[in-house]
C-alpha cells in the first residue's frame, strides 16, 4: 500500500514539475511581474531554460524603468555566476514624476553575503545625445566589486551605503559618444582619472585633469591665422547633491595657462590706431580660479575669477561675488569687476564696476604721461577719471549717468598749444528718456599761431528728450575768456552767453561782451547754409577806446554813440551792414574832433568789402586853427575807403577837398580856399604886432607819397582889397634898425591898402612852408604905389603846435581824457 501511494505521489509530483516546466513562462510573468511593478519595473519578455547541468539559460530578457529600456540576451546564470553575453540599454529622457520633489535617502543597499558573480560580455548604451552607441563590457572578479572596460576605463565597489570606484575618461572617447563637429570641443585634448564616491544623496569626484584647447582664428582682412592655446592641469573635486540640486567645483588647485601666437596681435582690423592696440595686448596669460564654484538650481555662484598677464604688459582684470542665473542670464547677473591695465605705453588703467540685474556702476581712471602715436597731437600728464551708474541698458535705453574728468598739463593738436586743461563731462537719463549732457570746462591759456588766449572758462548744456518723434536738443553755454591777444589786437574781459536748439539744424543766440562792447549774434547753421545776424545795441563810443588805442596809442573817444545791423551767410562769406555814429568826439594828440555823425550801409561778398556812398557831418575840428561845419562824403569799394566831396569852414571863408583816398600811397588830393578871412590867418600868432584884412582864395594840391606829405605849386591870392599894419613886431623893427637904408620902402609897409596879394605856397614833408609873396598896394600917407615881393619860410607843424597848445577848449578836453586814458 506504502509503493502504491508513494508512486501515486510521484506520479503527481512529476506531473506537476512537468505542467509548471511547460507553462514556466506564464507561471513566472504571473508570480514576477506584479512584484517587479511595484518597484516601478516592467518585465516585457522573459525566456529561459534548464540546461543538462541545471544551468538557467535565459535567451532574452525585456525590462523597462522609468522610460528606460534594457534588453538581456545569452543570459547563463547558476548558483556562482550570471554570465550575460549581450545586454542593450536605450536611454531616454525621463518622464515627469508627482515625486520629483521627493528627497532622496542614504544608501542601504541590501547586499546578500553570497550571490552569484555577474559578467556582462558587452554592453551597448543607446541615446539620442550619443554621437555613436557607447560599448563597455562589466566583470565582477570578487563579491561588489566591478571593473568596467571598453569606451570607458572604470572600477566600482559597493558597499551598503557607499558606491565608489575611480573612472578615466578623455577626449577621444568624448568625440566618440557626441558630436563635437564644428564646436569648439572638436579642438580639445584632455584626459582626466577621477575618484568617485556615491552615498545615495551626493556624489564626489576628485582627481586630476590635463586639458589642452587650441583653436585657430582667421580674419577677412589678413591672411594670417591667430592659434588660442588654453592649458590646465590640476587635480579637481566636483560634488553633486541629488536633494538640493547643488553642484561644486572646487577649481583652486588647477593651473591654468591661456597664450595666443605673435601673429594674433597683427588681427586688429586696420585703423590709425592698430599698431598701438596691437604693442599692447599680452600674448601669455595666466587664469587663477576660485576653491569653490556652486551651482544650485539654477543659480550660479563664483566667488572669485583672476585673469592676469605675463611679462611687463601688466594686465590683471578680477571678477568677484559673480551670481548668474543660468535660465535668465541677463535677467538676473550680480558681479564685481576690477581691472588693472600697466604696460610701457599705458601708466595706469583702474576700472572697477559693480553689476546687479540690469544696474551697472562704478568708476575708472586712465592715466598717460603723453598720447599715442596714433592720435594727431601730443599731450603731457593726461588723466581721465569718472563714474557711472547706469540701469536697463539690456534691450532697452539706458538710463542714469556717466561722469569723465580730464585733465591735461599740456597739449598740441592742429597748430593749436594750450596748457592746464580741466574738463568735466557728466551725462545723465531718466525713465521718461529725457537727457542731459553737461559740459564744463577750464583752461589757462592756449595758443593758435600769432594768438595767445588766457584763463578760458566754458560750460555747455544739452538737454534732449530721446522718445518718439524727431529729436530736439536744448542748448545753453557760458563762456569767460580774460584776453585775446595777437601782434595786431588784444581783446579783455569776454563773455559770452548762449542758447541754442538742435534739431535737423542749429539755430543759436549769443548774447556777447567783448572789451565791453555788447554784441547780439543769430544764426541758424544747416548742411545747406549758414545765415547769421549780428546785432549791435546803441553804446557808447567810449567803449571802443580799448581797442583804439591799440592801433593809435594816442587816440580816443571822448563821447558819442554807435550801433549797427549785420546780417549774411557763413558759408556763402557775404553779409550786409548799417551802422550808426552820432555825435561822437575824439581826441587825437592835440586834435580835437566834435560831434561826428554819419550812418552807412554796405555789404561783404567774395573778400570784398563795399561802403554806399554816406554823408557825414563834423561838427567842428581843432588842430591850432578851428575847422567847423564839416560835410563831405565816404565810401568803401572793393576794400579801398576814400573821402570825397568835404567842405567846412575855416579862417572865416571856406574849404573843400575833391578826394583822399584812404591808405593809398601816392595820390594828389585838391584842397581849396574861398573867401578867408585875412586877419584870422595872419593874426593865428596874437602876440605878432601884425593885423591883414581882406578876403583870400587859393588851391593847394597835396601829395601823398609813400606816407610823406607836401604841398607842391599850391597858389594863395586875394579876392578884393585889403589892408595890412604892421605895429610893434620885433623882426621888422630889428630889420628897420640894421638896414636903415630900406626904411622908406619898409615904412610904406606899416599901413598899406593892398590892392592885389599872390603867393606860391609850398610845404615840405618836414614841415617847412615856403611862400614867395607878391604884394602890391598903396600907402595913403606917403602917397605911393608899392609893388612888394619877398620869400617867407616857416615850420607850420611848429607854428600849429605851439596854436594848439593855445587852444584853451582842447587843453580844456586833452587834460580831461588823457586822464582817464592813462
Amino acid at each position: 500500500m506504502f509503493k502504491r501511494v508513494g508512486l501515486i505521489v510521484g506520479a503527481v509530483l512529476l506531473s506537476t514539475l512537468l505542467l509548471g516546466y511547460v507553462f514556466r513562462l506564464p507561471l513566472l510573468q504571473w508570480v514576477i511581474a506584479p512584484e517587479l511593478k511595484k518597484a516601478g519595473i516592467t518585465l516585457s519578455c522573459l525566456d529561459f531554460s534548464i540546461t543538462s547541468s541545471l544551468n538557467i539559460h535565459a535567451d532574452r530578457v525585456c525590462v523597462n524603468y522609468q522610460n528606460q529600456q534594457l534588453q538581456l540576451t545569452g543570459i547563463t546564470a547558476n548558483t556562482k555566476r550570471v554570465d550575460i553575453k549581450n545586454a542593450v540599454l536605450a536611454v531616454n529622457s525621463l518622464p515627469k514624476s508627482d515625486n520629483a520633489n521627493q528627497l532622496t535617502k542614504n544608501l542601504d543597499l541590501a547586499l546578500p553575503l553570497n550571490r552569484p558573480l555577474i559578467s556582462i560580455k558587452q554592453l551597448i548604451v543607446k541615446s539620442d545625445e550619443l554621437n555613436k552607441p557607447l560599448k563597455i563590457s562589466i566583470l565582477e572578479p570578487t563579491l561588489n566589486k566591478f571593473n568596467v572596460t571598453g569606451d570607458i576605463n572604470a572600477s566600482a565597489n559597493l558597499a551598503v551605503n557607499k558606491v565608489s570606484g575611480q573612472f578615466e575618461i578623455n577626449d577621444t572617447f568624448l568625440k566618440h559618444v557626441i558630436n563635437t563637429k564644428n564646436t569648439l570641443i572638436a579642438d580639445a585634448n584632455f584626459n582626466t582619472q577621477q575618484a568617485f564616491s556615491f552615498d545615495g544623496i551626493e556624489l564626489e569626484l576628485n582627481g586630476d585633469i590635463s586639458s589642452q584647447f587650441a583653436h585657430t582664428y582667421e580674419f577677412s582682412h589678413t591672411n594670417q591665422q591667430c592659434q588660442v592655446n588654453v592649458l590646465t592641469t590640476g587635480k579637481l573635486a566636483t560634488r553633486f547633491n541629488l536633494n538640493s540640486q547643488a553642484l561644486m567645483f572646487n577649481t583652486d588647485l588647477l593651473n591654468n595657462k591661456i597664450n595666443l601666437t605673435p601673429s594674433c596681435i597683427e588681427l586688429t582690423p586696420p585703423s590709425e590706431y592698430a599698431g598701438f592696440v596691437s604693442k599692447q595686448v599680452p600674448l601669455n596669460w595666466q587664469l587663477k580660479l576660485p576653491q569653490s564654484i556652486r551651482l544650485e538650481a539654477s543659480e550660479l555662484r563664483v566667488p572669485a575669477i583672476n585673469l592676469m598677464s605675463e611679462g611687463d604688459k601688466q594686465f590683471d582684470i578680477l571678477i568677484t561675488d559673480t551670481i548668474l542665473n543660468i535660465t535668465s542670464p541677463f535677467e538676473y547677473l550680480q558681479t564685481t569687476l576690477s581691472a588693472q591695465i600697466n604696460t610701457p605705453d599705458i601708466n595706469n588703467i583702474n576700472v572697477n564696476a559693480q553689476l546687479s540685474g540690469a544696474v551697472i556702476k562704478g568708476d575708472y581712471a586712465v592715466m598717460l604721461e603723453s598720447l599715442p602715436e596714433f592720435v594727431p597731437a601730443t599731450a603731457n600728464g593726461l588723466s581721465l577719471s569718472g563714474h557711472f551708474n547706469i540701469s536697463e541698458f539690456i534691450d532697452s535705453k539706458p538710463i542714469g549717468l556717466i561722469n569723465a574728468k580730464l585733465t591735461l598739463n599740456s597739449v598740441d593738436a592742429f597748430d593749436i598749444s594750450a596748457v592746464q586743461y580741466q574738463g568735466d563731462l557728466t551725462a545723465k537719463m531718466d525713465k521718461q528718456l529725457n537727457a542731459e549732457v553737461a559740459l564744463t570746462q577750464r583752461l589757462k591759456s592756449a595758443e593758435y599761431k600769432e594768438f595767445k588766449v588766457t584763463d578760458i572758462s566754458n560750460t555747455l548744456t544739452a538737454n534732449t528728450n530721446l522718445g518718439v518723434g524727431e529729436l530736439f536738443a536744448n542748448l545753453t553755454a557760458k563762456t569767460n575768456i580774460k584776453t585775446v591777444n595777437s601782434p595786431d589786437i588784444k581783446l579783455n574781459n569776454i563773455k559770452v552767453e548762449s542758447t541754442g536748439l538742435q534739431s535737423r539744424a542749429l539755430k543759436a543766440t549769443h548774447h556777447a561782451f567783448i572789451n565791453d562792447v555788447e554784441l547780439v549774434v543769430n544764426h541758424h547753421m544747416s548742411s545747406q547754409a549758414h545765415p547769421f545776424e549780428v546785432i549791435i545795441p546803441e553804446q557808447s563810443t567810449l567803449l571802443l577806446n580799448a581797442l583804439i588805442r591799440q592801433f593809435e596809442p594816442l587816440a580816443q573817444l571822448t563821447e558819442g554813440e554807435f550801433n549797427g545791423y549785420i546780417s549774411g551767410d557763413i558759408n556763402l562769406q557775404n553779409a550786409l551792414f548799417n551802422m550808426g555814429i552820432s555825435h561822437t568826439s575824439a581826441l587825437y594828440n592835440d586834435y580835437l574832433a566834435s560831434d561826428l555823425n554819419s550812418v552807412f550801409s554796405g555789404e561783404y561778398n567774395s573778400g570784398k568789402l563795399n561802403v554806399k556812398p554816406t554823408t557825414f557831418n563834423l561838427n567842428e575840428f581843432r588842430a591850432g586853427a578851428v575847422v567847423k561845419a564839416i560835410k563831405g562824403q565816404w565810401q568803401v569799394s572793393s576794400n579801398t575807403a576814400l573821402i570825397n566831396d568835404v567842405k567846412g569852414s575855416v579862417f572865416g571863408g571856406e574849404f573843400s577837398l575833391d578826394t583822399y583816398t584812404i591808405g593809398k600811397p601816392n595820390q594828389v588830393a585838391n584842397v581849396k580856399f574861398e573867401n578867408i578871412d585875412a586877419s584870422k590867418l595872419v593874426t593865428l600868432d596874437d602876440k605878432s604886432g601884425i593885423v591883414l584884412t581882406g578876403r583870400l582864395a587859393g588851391s593847394l594840391p597835396v601829395h601823398f607819397d609813400s606816407g610823406k606829405i607836401e604841398i607842391i605849386d599850391g597858389s594863395l591870392f586875394s579876392q578884393g582889397t585889403g589892408n595890412l599894419k604892421i605895429t610893434n613886431n620885433a623882426a621888422f623893427d630889428s630889420v628897420m634898425q640894421q638896414q636903415q637904408e630900406l626904411q622908406p620902402v619898409l615904412g610904406l609897409l606899416t599901413n598899406l591898402d593892398i590892392q592885389k596879394l599872390n603867393s606860391s605856397v609850398a610845404l615840405k614833408n618836414d614841415g617847412w612852408l615856403k611862400l614867395g609873396v607878391n604884394l602890391q598896394g598903396y600907402n595913403k600917407a606917403e602917397q605911393q604905389q608899392v609893388n612888394f615881393n619877398y620869400n617867407h619860410e616857416e615850420n607850420v607843424f611848429t607854428l600849429l603846435r605851439a596854436l594848439r597848445l593855445s587852444d584853451e577848449i582842447t587843453q580844456k578836453v586833452e587834460q580831461q581824457y588823457s586822464q582817464k586814458g592813462n
